[in-house]
Parts: C-alpha cells; structure tokens; sequence
C-alpha cells in the first residue's frame, strides 16, 4: 500500500480517518493500522473504499497494490 497517495485520495474525497472507520464499521487504531501496512485492507473494505474515496480502478491498484515485485515473486 501506498500511503502518501492513499492521504492524497482521502484529502480529494473530503473524508477524514473518522469517516473511514464508521463507513468499514471498525476502529481508528484498526485504520491506522491498515494505513500503515501492518494489516491489509479486506476485498470489502477496498470495495467501499473506492466508493467512499470516489476511486478509479487504476486508482485502486497504485494504492493498494505494489507493482514492484521481486524475481522470486514474479516467477511464484
């Protein structure tokens, strides 16, 4: 996950960190957490993440998905 553009999208969407817990129905801390890369975000929560942050799916995939894979990963 890509932070800074996640803060970016969030900025351009007008919704703080608050606003993000009740629409996923989880805590601050459980957000925070997400934001920084120490739990992943769920299928449903990014679903609902595009919607609330009015995300594109190119959107979608330079945030949450890092196209920098390693050799051993491209080949597994």
């Amino acid at each position: 996950m890509n932070p800074t553009e996640f803060q970016v999208a969030q900025i351009r969407a007008g919704v703080d960190k608050e606003d993000l817990a009740k629409h996923l129905n989880v805590n601050l801390t459980t957000i925070y957490r997400k934001i920084n890369g120490e739990s992943d975000f769920t299928l449903s929560e990014l679903k609902a993440l595009k919607k609330v942050l009015n995300l594109s799916n190119d959107d979608v995939d330079r945030i949450f998905f890092n196209d920098s894979l390693t050799e051993t990963q491209e080949t597994n």
